[in-house]
């Protein structure tokens, strides 16, 4: 397997057998070896030519069955492949290799197959060399992974580890529910398809000269040339490179389909920006748009709308009237509009958004931020960095908080989920009339202090998944006052809540919510 010559000497050893059916002789040894293996500890195959699948098991050692199959012209040849292919096992427990063992040349008389089905522990790493191959499997191994293959399908489910995979005219399926390592996945000429749940938060880079990249998930990012590269759903998490000279690149939601996916050529503009600075200054009709500002923007107009798909640097935007769309801003971003929506995308530093009348939307605020809107809607769909937001009159929806949040507003209802990854955090929401949602980790710990007023001297308005609260019901000046107080799961930051003629509810959902970007 070190040299693409034996490749093809051996494949035209196949070649001139399979061109002699009549006179072919085939000779089949299937055997099993069992070999020690501690968790932990690495694996090694080598084979050049043969189907491989490898699956993760609890306990240890290796449970190797083998089918080794000779081809010849005749009896004789037959019987020398027989001789001269041999299965090697190698290493010690904490490094177990096999190898097939074959002739630097292969004879043009007879050509071999060897197919492997392996039971090894799931928490080993695992490197897999092939040269020829129908399909190579790797499933439930949360150890890392190499693959490296000239042709064949190669196929991953349920490997969690830091991932590599090398093809020249294979097709790769990676299909893991939500990727927590590092994952390359590369092919000349085949296609690429990565598989995840819907709501999975991770980096996705793809790359492809004369195929193209389509998903059926939400991403936002930028498009450099033949790459793109931006955030699936929240942003944090790893990175999955995927690669395709002339194939295709899919990344899909799991459930939907090949034919759904859309191509990221598609994507509205806001979303990717094209390579290469362009002129300030606005349009005819009294805006301006453009994908790329190589450094810093500002701009100031009274009545217009603003479209900028991506600035290097810091963005001030202010406006009289009229709608202001950033996608991608890598410095502080200060936007002040007198009246119109905001949607901005991924602001990776500290942000600041303001709008008297109009909704808000962010993407993504890694730093944190204000956002405030006198009369408008502010959906936030992840936040890395402490956040204050208000609003006069509508919703408040935080899809993803991993840092802590104060949200206020005089009519509407409050909707905050946090982190799943987030130990404890502060909390801070109240509203004048509607209703707060908290969605927190099953195991998140917390200073809870709830509290409602409501006309409805009998109603119970707080629910919690979390027991050991204390309630205390009150009057106050003709209404009633419904406290909830105490701590969970050892105690923490504090969450203090607050909402008039409504409810409160503290959520532990065992799974994570699903962000849409709309």
């Amino acid at each position: 397997m070190k040299t693409h010559r034996i490749l093809v000497a051996t494949t035209l050893a196949l070649f001139t057998a399979a061109s002699l059916l009549a006179k072919n002789v085939v000779k089949t040894e299937k055997f099993v070896r069992s070999l020690t293996l501690a968790p932990g500890g690495s694996f090694v195959i080598e084979n050049a030519i043969g189907d491989i699948e490898i699956i993760g098991v609890d306990g240890s050692g290796v449970e190797a069955s083998i089918v080794k199959t000779i081809t010849g012209l005749d009896e004789a040849a037959a019987t020398e492949g027989q001789e001269r292919v041999h299965v090697q096992a190698g290493g010690d427990e904490r490094v177990r290799v096999l190898r097939t063992l074959i002739p630097a040349t292969a004879h043009p008389r007879w050509g071999h197959n060897v197919s492997f089905q392996l039971r090894i522990p799931r928490t080993v790493h695992v490197r897999v060399g092939s040269e020829l191959s129908n399909r190579i499997r790797v499933s439930n191994i949360s150890g890392n992974v190499l693959v490296k293959n000239f042709n064949g399908l190669i196929t991953l489910d349920a490997v969690t580890g830091a991932t590599r995979v090398e093809s020249v005219n294979g097709s790769i399926v990676f299909d893991s529910p939500q990727p927590v390592a590092n994952v390359e996945l590369s092919t000349v000429n085949g296609d690429v398809q990565v598989v995840v749940a819907p709501n999975a938060n991770f980096r996705w880079v793809g790359e492809t000269l004369k195929g193209d990249l389509r998903t059926t998930l939400p991403v936002r990012g930028r498009i450099d040339g033949n790459t793109f590269a931006g955030n699936v759903n929240a942003p944090g998490g790893p990175t999955v490179s995927t690669g395709s000279l002339t194939g295709k690149v899919y990344l899909l939601r799991r459930g939907s389909s090949l034919q759904q996916a859309q191509s990221i050529q598609s994507i509205p503009a806001i979303a990717v920006s094209a390579k290469g600075p362009a002129a300030i200054g606005p349009a005819a009709s009294g805006s301006v748009q453009q994908q790329l500002v190589q450094g810093r923007f500002i701009y100031t107009i009274n009545i217009g709308n603003v479209y900028v798909g991506e600035v290097r640097g810091d963005a001030t935007v202010t406006t009289g009237a009229g709608e202001v769309q950033l996608g991608t801003v890598f410095g502080k971003c200060n936007v002040n509009s007198n009246g119109g929506p905001l949607h901005l995308g991924e602001m990776y530093g500290p942000l600041v958004a303001r709008t008297r009348a109009g909704d808000i939307l962010v993407d993504a605020a890694r730093e944190g931020g204000l956002i405030t809107t006198e009369g408008g809607i502010i959906r936030l769909l992840y936040t890395g960095g402490p956040t204050t937001l208000q609003s006069g009159g509508g919703d408040i929806v935080v899809r993803q908080a991993a840092a802590p949040v104060s949200a206020e507003t005089h009519s509407g209802d409050i909707a905050i989920t946090v982190d799943p990854s987030a130990k404890t955090m502060k909390l801070d929401a109240k509203t004048a009339k509607g209703n707060i949602t908290i969605s927190v980790p099953p195991r998140f710990s917390a200073d809870i202090d709830a509290t409602v007023m409501t006309s409805d001297p009998t109603a119970n308005m707080i629910r919690s998944d979390f027991a050991g609260l204390s309630i205390k019901r009150e009057q106050v000046g003709g209404r009633t006052r419904v406290r909830a107080t105490g701590k969970v799961n050892g105690g923490g930051e504090k969450l203090t809540l607050y909402a008039e003629d409504g409810g409160i509810q503290i959520l532990a959902p065992t799974t994570a919510p699903i962000t849409v970007v709309k």
